[in-house]
């Protein structure tokens, strides 16, 4: 028998036996030879000599992973293994001759024996073990003319011609099959790794985390996902695989543990709701709070947190045909109060009181508004023959243009630009308006009206007459292919999927017929490298992830998606997980059961406050009522609230006052500010620290005041246009202001005045109402000039625009933010309207469209919108003489709080006590003129007494020194001798020297001029700024 089948048999097996790495492995092996060597002939007298042929091999490959010689005896081995394989393909083609073995093994070059390895699994670790041994690898590279043959010398050296009858076997032991190293290489993942049972690999992150990542499951076995020694704390539940979730996550219909445990039927129905919690009927142990009962919204998945709601109106009450409840007396007042016009039909003619005067339409108004320069009546009729016009009154500065309607005031610049700035439109009458053309930025449409420039041609008709879509040439788009029909073939052109690989070119190029690419299924080896899913094509592949994952710049490997990076993901907190994310929700709120990426306040009812030019309004937002707070105003503009003590503060533009009342009792109202002495269309209340903010529009300043109107200060009075509209954060102690002249801004400030920065100053026109979200810790703005609802951080960055609108933001005026939405007035449509904050979506009216009266200021009534704070100044005023303010917080170190002193006194290097700073403008003082109240005055008296005291007692105690010095030279006159000289110059005692009338007059340039003397008031009319 020939011995070449035995060699090319035993050497394959030696070969597979190189592979392993466990003795079990070796042992398998040898028994695999046993079988081969019981089926095949004797050896030859070459491997006579050795009986125990293998297990020498074996003990030489063994030797060869630890020592320094490794990659020689590698060298040996897969040198013998390609010369049985050369032997064979050689014997298929030579048939009446069978080469000599030297031949075979001359043509086994060393480069085809490196390519062969480095194409195996061998190559990398033949790449580690260079720096190891660089001898021995420089001696077996491809370059090396010794090494291209070394059985080759082996044979030749003794001379032998064998008589080969070849059978071939690959590693694997199989017949007849491609010879391949790596087919029996034992795969291994890298570091970090988790080897799944199926044969992939799989991030360890990715083990026991609920989500099966392994084709077989085996990364979610239970038995290594049982953690069977964790404890969890207090605060946690305890899965049954062990892990450990928040204790509040249980029973929140998401399962958060990976075997579901902790939304078990059995442990959430025995779940007890607590006493300000409403059990749903549904008996699976569903609890809501209270406050969410009956309010138009089903939180309990049965509904029956709304199945017994009353929803008839009072009795003082009148029902809307839509349900809506208003009060019985504006019922036929020409204003359309329901929405819908129902308390407005079947009216009869309404006799106004004896103290109202008529208009031509009917309505009703107060006498002493009668010819006041300011129409009060819709159709302006009691303004008409009037005997003597008074001085026509104006909020408008010099600088802007005052509109029809006698409220609205805009920049002069604005006139005849295209765009309706005025309710009525009457900045673009054609009688004013004859050569009208747009600013640069704009587009001006063929009914020579105006839009945004990037409106143009954008798909959509922005215009009323279609002009901006008309003679567009812009570059068509390009296509974007659909990949389950078509088949991209570049450039934006497409073929149906039936033309790839038919054996014709349908693309420019041939992109449907690549070579020896077409229906080969490369996601059957390996899944394609991917690490999720794998999506054949006709032509290639693509990877896919699974949820929560996408693919990284390889396009084979997945990884996780923060999803709490995009805006409005989740209501307000957002943990993000691997493969997915939670939402959570600040203390006091609750996710809403029908959404949990949303968040509801878990008490309290939300209602709106809305100004009006001649009347206060509060409009309930979990059912339809509205109500009256004020009635009778003449020009109501800012407005606020303290929740806290149920008190409202609003300004009037026509008054120039600033007024406060009860919520509950809104006609009993008292002045804080007097009369002409302040121009407010801004005003903010410090609920912690109990001063009001405001902005003053005629002069162009910030001041403050405290509830009663008697200490107040000027804070901004430089650099300042058309200040507007203010809101406060007196938790972190910022401030926040819009600015619409001729640099329209946004700017901060520490509520004390310090740390004054532009957060805002491009992509601005009309800043009218700004609010703060103070949850998110954002900013909300309107531009009524931009038409735009935009957002960013306290400190302006990450920037957005939640929504854009000619239709709904015509003329917007103040906004308000409140869980999920939020909520502005607009002039044009003289209507409240409400929309999601994050997307803008879902804008719908709150109240009628078109009421007569402007919507001013709106605010959202809720005590969430006040949330408690500390009052630093609490303790002794802060230890400060007079206004104790609350500081910005800009880091841990930051003080709480600074004192400041009311307009006409400065601050001492103590930074605690005021004093008189006659360097200081009375007329910019923040206190009240003649007529102020009995507080103010005997404040002034008090600090009058004390400057008194502080002058005239030195002067007593000098006078008393001085004469206890007289009394004792006269008892005890010098002894010695002295000379006389009479002058009569000196004849002055010295009483006279040191006489003092306590009641002289002190002129005002003494250094300690009293403040008694000083009747002059803090506060005096400012004028107007330019």
């Amino acid at each position: 028998m020939d011995a070449s089948p035995v060699i090319c048999s035993s050497v394959s097996n030696t070969t597979a036996t190189l592979t392993a790495t466990t003795t079990s492995q070796l042992n398998t092996a040898n028994n695999n030879n046993n079988v081969l060597n019981q089926q095949l002939p004797k050896v030859s007298a070459f491997f006579s000599s050795s009986s125990n042929y293998q297990s020498r091999i074996q003990q030489l490959i063994s030797f060869s992973f630890t020592s320094s010689f490794h990659l020689i005896f590698i060298t040996c081995i897969l040198s013998i293994s390609k010369f049985c394989n050369a032997a064979a393909l050689n014997a298929a083609q030579v048939t009446d001759s069978v080469p000599s073995a030297s031949y075979i093994i001359a043509n086994l070059s060393g480069s085809a024996l490196m390519e062969k390895i480095r194409s195996s699994t061998l190559g990398p670790q033949l790449d580690k073990l260079k720096s190891f041994t660089p001898a021995a690898a420089n001696s077996i590279s491809s370059g090396s003319s010794s090494s291209n043959s070394i059985g080759s010398t082996f044979f030749n050296s003794k001379n032998i011609n064998l008589n080969m009858h070849y059978v071939l076997l690959n590693v694997s032991g199989k017949i007849n099959t491609p010879l391949d190293i790596s087919q029996t290489l034992p795969h291994y993942c890298e570091e970090k790794q988790f080897h799944c049972s199926s044969g992939e690999c799989i991030p360890i992150r990715f083990v026991c985390d609920g989500d099966a990542d392994c084709k077989d499951h085996s990364d979610e076995l239970q038995e290594q996902c049982k953690f069977t020694e964790s404890t969890c704390g207090s605060d946690k539940f305890r899965c049954n695989n062990g892990n450990c979730i928040p204790n509040r996550w249980r029973c929140d219909r998401e399962s958060d543990c990976a075997d579901g445990s902790d939304e078990a039927p059995g442990l959430c129905k025995s779940k007890a709701c607590s006493s300000d919690e409403f059990a749903c009927k549904s008996g699976d142990g569903e609890c809501i709070p209270l406050a969410w009962m009956c309010d138009q919204s089903k939180d309990c998945r049965d509904g029956s947190d709304e199945a017994s709601c009353n929803t008839t109106c009072r009795s003082d009450e009148f029902t809307c045909a839509n349900e809506r409840c208003i009060q019985k007396r504006w019922v036929c007042d020409l204003d359309d109060d329901c929405g819908d016009g129902s308390d407005e039909r079947n009216c009869s003619k309404v006799e106004c009181p004896k103290d109202s005067f008529t208009c031509s339409n009917g309505a009703c108004i107060l006498k002493n508004w009668v010819c006041d320069s300011d129409p009060d009546c819709p159709d302006g009729s009691d303004e008409r023959d009037c005997p003597t016009p008074a001085d026509k009154i104006t909020s408008c500065t010099r600088r802007e243009y005052q509109c029809k309607d006698r409220i609205t005031c805009i920049h002069q610049t604005w006139l005849c630009d295209g765009d309706h700035d005025c309710p009525e439109g009457d900045d673009e009458d054609l009688k004013n308006c004859s050569n009208i053309t747009c600013r640069s930025d704009q587009f001006q449409c063929r009914d020579r009206s105006c839009i945004a420039g990037h409106l143009a041609c954008n798909g959509e008709s922005d215009c009323a007459d279609g002009s901006d879509e008309r003679d567009c040439r812009l570059a068509a788009q390009s296509q974007s292919c659909n990949s389950t029909s078509q088949f991209d073939c570049g450039g934006g052109q497409c073929i149906p999927l039936s033309k790839v690989c038919d054996k014709h070119k349908d693309c420019p190029d041939g992109e449907d017929e690549p070579a020896g690419k077409c229906k080969v299924n490369e996601c059957a080896s390996k899944n394609g490298n991917c690490m999720h899913r794998c999506v054949d094509h006709l032509v290639g592949y693509v990877c896919e992830c699974h949820e929560g994952y996408k693919l990284s710049s390889d396009g084979h490997t997945c990884v996780d998606v923060n999803e709490c990076e995009e805006p409005g993901v989740c209501s307000q907190l957002c943990v993000n997980e691997v493969g997915g994310f939670k939402c959570e929700c600040e203390a006091g709120y609750m996710r809403d059961p029908r959404n949990h990426t949303r968040c509801k306040a878990t008490e309290g009812h939300a209602s709106l406050l809305l100004a009006r030019r001649h009347d206060i309004r509060k409009i309930a937002l979990d059912h339809m009522e509205m109500t009256s707070i004020v009635n009778s105003t003449k020009s109501a503009t800012a407005l606020d609230f303290v929740f806290r003590t149920g008190m409202i503060f609003w300004s009037d533009v026509t008054t120039q006052s600033i007024y406060k009342a009860p919520i509950d009792e809104g006609n009993d109202k008292t002045v804080v500010l007097k009369q002409s002495s302040v121009t407010s269309d801004g005003l903010a209340v410090d609920w912690i620290y109990n001063h009001v903010y405001y902005t003053d529009t005629h002069k162009c300043t910030i001041e403050l005041t405290n509830f009663d109107g008697n200490m107040g200060k000027v804070l901004i009075e430089d650099a300042l246009d058309i200040p507007r509209s203010i809101a406060l954060d007196p938790i972190d102690g910022w401030m926040y202001w819009s600015d619409w002249g001729a640099s329209p801004r946004i700017e901060r400030a520490g509520m004390d005045g310090s740390h004054r920065t532009t957060i805002i100053n491009y992509d601005i026109k009309w800043p009218n109402g700004i609010t703060l979200d103070l949850v998110l810790k954002r900013i909300y703005w309107v531009d009524g000039k931009l038409n735009v609802i935009s957002s960013a951080n306290y400190d302006g960055s990450q920037r957005r625009q939640i929504l854009y609108s000619t239709e709904y933001l015509r003329h917007p005026f103040s906004i308000t933010t409140f869980e999920d939405y939020i909520y502005w007035s607009d002039w044009e449509k003289q209507t409240v309207f409400k929309a999601n904050k994050f997307t803008g979506e879902g804008v719908e009216p709150i109240t009628a469209v078109h009421m007569l009266q402007h919507p001013m200021v709106v605010h959202v009534y809720h005590p969430y919108r006040q949330p408690d704070g500390i009052n630093h100044c609490q303790s002794v005023n802060g230890h400060c003489s007079h206004l104790c303010l609350p500081a910005p917080r800009i880091n841990e170190r930051s003080p709480r709080i600074s004192c400041a002193c009311p307009t006409g006194l400065k601050l001492m290097a103590d930074g605690l006590m005021c004093v008189e700073d006659h360097n200081g403008l009375p007329g910019n003082a923040t206190q009240n003129d003649g007529n102020s109240s009995e507080p103010a005055q005997t404040q002034n008296q008090s600090s009058g007494v004390i400057t008194v005291i502080v002058i005239v007692g030195p002067i007593v105690a000098l006078i008393v020194l001085a004469g206890a010095c007289y009394v004792f030279i006269k008892k005890y006159p010098k002894r010695g001798n002295s000379m006389n000289f009479v002058n009569p110059t000196y004849n002055k005692t010295t009483e006279d020297t040191f006489s003092l009338e306590k009641n002289a007059t002190i002129t005002t340039n003494s250094r300690f001029a009293p403040v008694l003397d000083e009747e002059e008031p803090l506060r005096i009319e400012g004028t107007e700024c330019v």
